[in-house]
């Protein structure tokens, strides 16, 4: 059933391209894709009809879906036959809303997802946001080359006339600005020519209302960039990269900066939630991979608390990687926290280093489950603690957050 589907949104997808020409930008990379996709959308809403995955519709199903606007239909076989009448009255009929401008999340969970949809949507700008030294969905990969190769594909599928948006402070992702016929745009903190600097986090009273700023540059004109609520330096790269995507339009950088002041992280992106007890609670729930375990772990190390508290879950789909990613976090996680809260079987593996690193053992615990750890933590939290809670998709984290909020 679902390869039926697959065949049929393919089609669909092939088609309405052919027929409304939108301007087809496609991100990838092993962390920081969705932050990337929705700060794209935010700018160019400002200037296009614009259309973005949603949420994880980043598939050989989801991608398609979005491009012909239908809906998430699951095991739905009604609302698949909506999406595809949907489509099909969009290729008859000309429907003036339709998106100037796809901008497409693609996921790369095993080997020839980023070959695939590359072809399927042909995108003439390509976003690279990094690729982590042990990254996330490796296990279906034969090493960690093949899986860089398998990202690299958007940026050399790319047409002449198109743009390579590639993160400069990655190395990875840096060294394949020869493998394009594009051109190219790099952004981040060094070796970049979207250049960001003079970044500093904001802590207020209300940690909500805490933020970053920092200035943009790029050929030879700067502008600040100060937002409230967002307190990652990973949203100051999602924003860059935007902006890079911003510059290659010939946008005006001073624009760009304007509405950049209403972006909002995706949920469960380090959105801070009021806590019981009068805590507060880094809600990055959504996935994690060590490269974004350890950018949380960062920001969690400039606000100031009474007590940190880290409720970490398995970082899954690491494949050999696995067990070396979490024996890290456990030797580093003293360095960030006061009490460590380890959830999931792969954890046990940081829960042993961290004992082993001489951390109190009254401040560190491990749970199989994320539901076996709620009542612990609840009974554990006390006032002004800032808790960051964050696991892969599959570790249901989201269940503590649930369980611990005001």
């Amino acid at each position: 059933m679902r390869k039926i589907i697959q065949i049929v949104l393919s089609f669909l997808a092939i088609k309405t391209l052919k027929k409304y020409h939108p301007l087809v930008i496609g991100i990838t990379g092993s962390f920081g894709k969705t932050s990337t996709k929705e700060a794209v959308a935010l700018i160019l809403k400002k200037y296009y009809r614009v259309r973005a995955n949603y949420l994880n519709l980043n598939t050989e199903i989801g991608v398609p879906l979005t491009v012909i606007g239908g809906k998430d239909a699951r095991r739905n076989v009604f609302i698949w036959l909506g999406n595809f009448f949907k489509a099909f009255l969009n290729l008859i009929f000309k429907d003036k809303e339709y998106p100037e401008v796809l901008v497409l999340e693609m996921a790369a969970d095993k080997p020839n997802d980023i070959k695939y949809l590359s072809q399927l949507i042909k995108p003439k700008i390509g976003i690279l946001t990094g690729i982590g030294l042990m990254p996330v969905h490796i296990a279906q990969f034969k090493n960690r080359e093949e899986l860089v190769k398998e990202k690299s594909l958007l940026i050399k599928n790319l047409p002449e006339d198109g743009f390579a948006i590639l993160n400069g402070d990655n190395e990875s992702v840096f060294d394949l600005k020869d493998k394009t016929k594009a051109g190219v745009i790099t952004f981040g903190f060094d070796n970049s020519s979207l250049k960001i600097s003079d970044y500093k986090f904001r802590q207020a009273k209300d940690l909500k209302q805490s933020g970053i700023s920092f200035r943009l540059g790029y050929k030879g004109s700067f502008v600040p960039v100060i937002l409230n609520g967002v307190i990652s330096k990973a949203n100051a790269y999602a924003l860059s990269a935007a902006a890079a995507v911003g510059a290659a339009l010939n946008l005006n950088l001073v624009e760009i900066a304007e509405a950049m002041s209403n972006f909002k992280p995706p949920p469960g992106r380090l959105n801070i939630i009021s806590g019981i007890k009068n805590s507060w609670i880094l809600d990055d729930t959504y996935n994690a991979s060590p490269d974004s375990m350890n950018l949380a772990l960062e920001t969690l190390k400039e606000i100031q608390a009474k007590r940190k508290i880290v409720v970490l879950g398995d970082m899954l789909e690491l494949g050999e990687y696995s067990e070396e990613a979490h024996l890290l976090i456990g030797q580093n996680v003293f360095q960030y926290a006061d009490a460590f809260f380890a959830i999931g079987p792969k954890m046990k593996f940081a829960y042993d280093e961290a004992e082993k690193n001489h951390m109190e053992k009254d401040k560190i615990c491990w749970f199989n489950t994320s539901q076996e750890a709620c009542l612990m933590i609840q009974n554990y939290i006390q006032e002004g603690d800032v808790i960051l809670i964050k696991g892969s998709r599959g570790m249901h984290m989201e269940q503590i957050v649930e369980e611990i909020k005001a």
